[in-house]
């Protein structure tokens, strides 16, 4: 769990350095998903060891599959720009090596929920159920606004 802490904590040092270092504006949303993903942390751990579990295997399913769309959208807008004679540029290569990195860790989280009883959670499939659309809508969300 640790391992995960520190590698979540190393995510968020990165794409808020990100944020800043291009000027982007975080998504209005942050203070509602900040008390969101306490209250489903707390609420799921006080359900037990897999219904804990089994929140970062549905949390980590969606973010995996959010970083795979957008490392598809880098190399595609790569694939582009090479296509019209330009150079991508080691900072967009940059980018794109970052979010397959914290994909691949978010994945490792996934693997390590698994391992460890997620799908012994009860009630599981409800449970995951509604946690992966809840993430999908705050993904959606967040894109917006």
């Amino acid at each position: 769990m640790k391992h995960m802490y520190d590698q979540e904590a190393g995510h968020f040092k990165t794409f808020n350095a990100l944020l800043a270092r291009h000027r982007v504006r975080p998504t209005a949303m942050y203070p509602v998903w900040t008390l969101a993903a306490s209250a489903l942390g707390w609420g799921t751990g006080v359900m037990g060891r897999e219904a804990a579990m089994a929140c970062t295997e549905a949390v980590e399913t969606e973010i995996g599959g959010h970083y795979n769309e957008q490392v598809r959208a880098l190399l595609d807008m790569m694939e582009s720009m090479e296509g019209n004679g330009e150079v991508a540029g080691e900072e967009l290569n940059e980018l794109a090596s970052t979010i397959k990195r914290i994909r691949d860790e978010e994945l490792e989280h996934l693997d390590h929920a698994v391992e460890n009883d997620a799908k012994q959670a009860k009630p599981y499939e409800l449970l995951t159920g509604v946690i992966r659309a809840g993430c999908r809508g705050a993904i959606w969300i967040s894109e917006r606004i």
